[in-house]
């Protein structure tokens, strides 16, 4: 990871996208994996990862709330209790069961945003870019991006 730090300022910005959002989905599917050698299988993990980016759009876009670690932290502590949710209605169930219910669950927010029109339904709704402790960050600051998501991703 250090290495990929270093590295990352000598890096086309296209390279830096996408290594940026690998790290992110790469958090997903960690859960993913602890779930599975846990012996659970679930198809709904999309769940959670669309709460907490719907948490944090909201926040940006109704309530003008522009800090990307406050939105951060939202949008983790929406999952986090949704999850405990579940989790307490799901404990007893293993195998298929466990896989369906939490498909189930998955799909009734996705309902729940498609049906929503002051959510722009299908088409979703126009965000601005986040501030950092109050400074915004241009195009020319990929690499910023990339160093926090790296730093995120060792935590």
């Amino acid at each position: 990871m250090v290495a990929l730090i270093a590295l990352g300022g000598f890096l086309p910005e296209w390279a830096i996208f996408h290594i940026t959002r690998s790290l992110g989905l790469g958090l997903v599917v960690l859960g993913l994996m602890l779930m599975l050698r846990a012996g659970l299988v679930s198809f709904g993990q999309a769940l959670y990862y669309c709460l907490g980016a719907y948490t944090a759009g909201i926040l940006m876009h109704f309530y003008k709330l522009h800090e990307a670690f406050l939105l951060l932290g939202a949008g983790t502590l929406a999952a986090a209790l949704l999850a405990a949710l579940l989790g307490a209605l799901m404990a007893n169930y293993r195998g298929i069961f466990f896989g369906l219910l939490s498909l189930a669950f998955s799909m009734i927010l996705y309902g729940v945003i498609v049906k929503s029109a002051g959510l722009g339904s299908t088409d979703g709704f126009t965000l601005t870019s986040p501030t950092f402790f109050g400074m915004a960050l241009g195009e020319s600051s990929r690499y910023a991006l990339f160093i926090i998501a790296c730093v995120i991703t060792l935590v």
